[in-house]
């Protein structure tokens, strides 16, 4: 017994009870004997039998998931006593996913406002958190800056009775405001930050640029750069305006401090995703941030710690994640993947409320977000069948629109105003489009 470690000794006694348990008594009497060791009588019976059969199963990629952690976390700006958010306390939980468009339902008017021409594909937008400004970025490496109010002045100058059926050229590239030039490969992600006014864009060729949108137009150049070794495929900045996080094509997340521009990643080298970062999305008070990678799962990580609270490991069925969407409430997350479907998630359960999604069920990217006060949920993937935009009801996952008309090639990007109703995507047909989507 003494040249024994104590983990071989507890087996041991663990041994001598099954076999006790199983009715082998002169054997445990002479392994006892020649041991110098007892059998475990402080365990249920046939405890070493459960142990191997918990063990067998692990081992097969059945391991336990650790138990879902309570969520601490509040809308910022507090929800407002008539604001119409995704509720669906009280509500049946549709069962499977309905293929077809309710009837009984009128479907919401859609209408394009703006279209803005690019010379490559366009694959990455965002907008400002006031809503007055949004971006798009290219493969080519330029990123245009357009101003959502002369984009609606565009609209309205064509429509109603003094109406023209024409605009100028010039007029049209009225809402451009500013073209930014100083990535030399495929813009993938962009963000404005929360309180001043800067841009940040993320690439391929593996750098973060920070523009000063004060600056003359002239001026195409970002004033400072975050230097990766992997390429760049997210970014998200924390509310509080202190702190970037960046996900690449490596597994770990790096937060920066805008401050000294130092950057830091996880001491739990246990936490790390297995594989690149496709999407980081913040909820409105900072205390969370939602991964989405391509090692299939989901982490929700403490923002202030930067460690993680809690995972869904095969949020879909296996398949890269590509895209993460906090509710206004931050009740529930909506993801999308590379199996073709989207997902809404109630992160106070982790548990999947239903599916989204129809045609293939693979797809090179995919992204989903909310519309018209939550009403709606956009979704769009790069399957060459689909193609378009397609709306679906929150409450219940059914498809109000399979297509909305809008585009004949693959969109990669997809976001929605912070303050109205209205939506931009960037398409493979070298443009983005702006357009509302209103009840009638």
């Amino acid at each position: 017994q003494g040249h024994f470690p104590a983990h071989k000794v507890a087996m041991y006694e663990l041994l001598l009870r099954q076999l006790q348990d199983d009715g082998f008594e002169a054997e445990v009497q002479a392994l006892t004997a020649q041991l110098h060791l007892r059998a475990n009588t402080k365990v249920e019976k046939d405890a070493l039998l459960d142990i191997y059969t918990k063990s067998l199963k692990w081992a097969f990629g059945d391991e336990p998931q650790p138990e879902w952690q309570p969520l601490h976390c509040s809308p910022v700006p507090p929800l407002g006593p008539q604001e119409k958010v995704l509720d669906l306390e009280g509500m049946p939980i549709p069962t499977g996913t309905s293929q077809t468009p309710d009837p009984t339902k009128k479907p919401p008017e859609v209408r394009l406002l703006y279209t803005a021409s690019h010379k490559s594909h366009c694959r990455s937008v965002a907008f400002s958190t006031d809503g007055r400004f949004c971006a798009t970025g290219c493969t080519d490496g330029s990123i245009k800056i357009l101003d959502t109010a002369k984009m609606r002045v565009c609209a309205a100058s064509t429509e109603g009775p003094v109406g023209r059926m024409r605009v100028t050229e010039e007029e049209l590239m009225k809402p451009i405001v500013r073209v930014l030039q100083d990535h030399i490969q495929g813009v993938t992600c962009l963000a404005f930050h929360p309180t001043n006014p800067t841009l940040f864009s993320g690439s391929s060729d593996k750098a973060v640029k920070i523009f000063d949108l004060t600056r003359p137009p002239g001026h195409k150049k970002a004033f400072s750069v975050l230097q990766d070794v992997y390429a760049v495929k997210s970014i998200c900045i924390h509310p509080c305006g202190d702190f970037l996080f960046v996900g690449t094509t490596h597994q770990a997340l790096r937060m920066y401090d805008l401050q000294t521009l130092s950057c830091f990643t996880t001491s739990h080298q246990d936490q790390h995703h297995t594989a690149g970062i496709n999407d980081l999305r913040c909820t409105s008070d900072g205390k969370l941030l939602a991964s989405a990678s391509a090692d299939g799962s989901i982490k929700l990580w403490d923002a202030v710690t930067n460690s993680v609270v809690n995972a869904l490991p095969q949020a879909h069925s296996g398949s890269s994640v590509t895209s993460v969407r906090w509710s206004r409430s931050l009740r529930y997350l909506l993801s999308s993947g590379n199996d073709g479907r989207h997902r809404l998630w109630d992160v106070r359960m982790g548990k999947e409320v239903f599916c989204m999604g129809f045609g293939p069920r693979s797809a090179d990217f995919s992204t989903a977000t909310f519309v018209n006060g939550e009403r709606y949920i956009a979704a769009a993937n790069s399957n060459v069948r689909l193609s378009d935009v397609s709306l679906f009801d929150s409450t219940t996952g059914s498809p109000v629109f399979m297509k909305m008309g809008m585009h004949t090639v693959p969109i990669y990007a997809l976001e929605t105003s912070p303050v109205d109703r209205t939506l931009i995507t960037g398409c493979d047909d070298e443009k983005a489009r702006y357009f509302s989507i209103e009840d009638k």
